[in-house]
């Protein structure tokens, strides 16, 4: 009888430590800022086929709150996904200098925050994307003005060996100037407000 009881207390023992147990499991989230870090670390291919090349990213995320840190935690394979994707997605030469790096960087960033907001039925501020898009459309309407002014000019001046040769070089200085601003840079990027406030690469290897 003794040792049924005390067979018995022993297992109330053990079941008083699952709570504690279970509450110990993951990283403790803090009310403040969190550092969130995605592990394992991202082992991708990258570059198309041909020769193997990939890209191991070890990475962590920022949060300022410790509700927008819960909301990273419980979506981070849709965060692995997204990021999977998107180192997959890049070129040798996208990833050959620091300003490409850093421009990968803030690009995810953005991605990861338009993918959680997403997800919680939340939207993009559409004010600013429709602003873009009217900014845009007042901009191709101001570059055929241009273009079609362009085009009397040259009609009335068609004999002037001068002016042609005037305008096919502010022609080809406007190329020029197009095919820069076709690069990319951070400025490109519309900075997306989310839970994640902030990606790092804690190591970024890349093996070409």
């Amino acid at each position: 009888m003794k040792a049924g009881i005390k067979f018995f207390i022993a297992i109330l023992g053990v079941m008083s430590t699952l709570p504690v147990m279970a509450s110990g499991s993951g990283p403790a989230l803090a009310e403040g800022v969190n550092y969130i870090p995605l592990e394992p670390a991202l082992v991708v291919n990258y570059g198309g086929p041909g020769k193997a090349r990939f890209i191991k990213a070890e990475l962590s995320i920022r949060t300022e709150t410790g509700e927008d840190a819960a909301e990273v935690m419980h979506h981070l394979p849709l965060i692995r996904d997204r990021l999977v994707s998107i180192l997959s997605a890049q070129t040798e030469e996208a990833i050959s200098t620091a300003e490409g790096k850093e421009y990968l960087r803030v690009y995810a960033l953005a991605e990861i925050n338009k993918a959680l907001l997403k997800v919680e039925g939340h939207s993009v501020d559409e004010h600013d994307e429709k602003h873009s898009e009217a900014a845009h459309g007042k901009e191709t309407i101001k570059k055929s003005e241009t273009n079609d002014g362009t085009a009397v000019k040259n009609a009335d001046a068609k004999d002037d060996s001068a002016g042609t040769a005037m305008h096919n070089e502010t022609k080809e200085a406007g190329n020029k100037s197009a095919e820069a601003a076709a690069v990319p840079s951070i400025a490109d990027i519309k900075p997306v407000k989310g839970p994640a406030s902030d990606l790092f690469f804690n190591n970024f290897v890349v093996q070409k």
